[in-house]
């Protein structure tokens, strides 16, 4: 579809049009849930493919995204949300559990805000309403209530679900969110992998907690060159 011919969204008129990008049914579930009792129309897409689809065949007020969706990182998709005149992008962090590469990010791939995985219910829907420039809106605490329980009894069984691979990508993903300053600023793959070699040990630990004696060699390193050498189109350092 031509981009003049797509209707711009309003936040204004109706219900603001949320895309939420999130493949775990549950998780995206809940989040729906609460959004759509803020006011908002949300349409859920379970991989990078579906974000695709919808944002090339309808308007949407904002995205909010997993970094770790299945098909490409959730960073991938900013740039197509702007060209698709999405307003916002917010990124979510993929891992419940807190970690020893947590930090504040200094840098969002060209995101607006992100939240906590954690915090999708509470955080997630008054700071999309304070970006697209709405009031804040008063929720039913049983709601509310509900669907933080939902989230907290999830909470890690989306890492012990995973392969080995797929439990990589998912910690190297939510990784990548932390770091966004020193990885957009390092010149290659290798000297990204320098910048955050701290907080690369510390995904390791993590993912020997949840896959002790895992084979396949150091799957955390190699899918960090992978998603590094996708951003941007950077290409692997020789």
């Amino acid at each position: 579809m031509a981009e003049t011919s797509r209707a711009q969204p309003s936040a204004t008129a109706s219900r603001p049009h949320i895309l939420l990008g999130h493949g775990g049914p549950i998780l995206a579930g809940a989040a729906q849930r609460i959004l759509d009792a803020y006011g908002f129309e949300v349409e859920v897409a379970p991989n990078s493919a579906s974000v695709e689809t919808a944002l090339s065949s309808d308007a949407f007020d904002a995205l909010v995204v997993d970094v770790a969706l299945p098909g490409a990182p959730g960073f991938e998709l900013t740039g197509m949300a702007r060209a698709a005149g999405v307003k916002v992008v917010i990124l979510v962090a993929s891992v419940f559990r807190r970690t020893s590469y947590k930090r504040r990010p200094r840098r969002l791939y060209g995101a607006d805000d992100y939240v906590e995985i954690h915090h999708l219910g509470d955080h997630l829907p008054q700071r999309l309403r304070a970006h697209l420039g709405l009031d804040d809106m008063p929720l039913a605490d049983e709601t509310l209530r509900e669907v933080l329980r939902t989230i907290d009894e999830r909470g890690d069984s989306r890492l012990r679900e995973q392969s080995p691979r797929g439990l990589a990508q998912l910690i190297v993903s939510d990784l990548l969110l932390y770091n966004g300053d020193r990885i957009t600023e390092a010149e290659s793959v290798d000297d990204a992998l320098t910048a955050v070699a701290t907080d690369l040990d510390g995904a390791r630990d993590l993912f020997e907690q949840v896959r002790p004696n895992a084979e396949g060699g150091d799957l955390i390193g190699q899918i960090f060159r992978e998603l590094v050498s996708s951003l941007d189109g950077r290409g692997e350092a020789t």
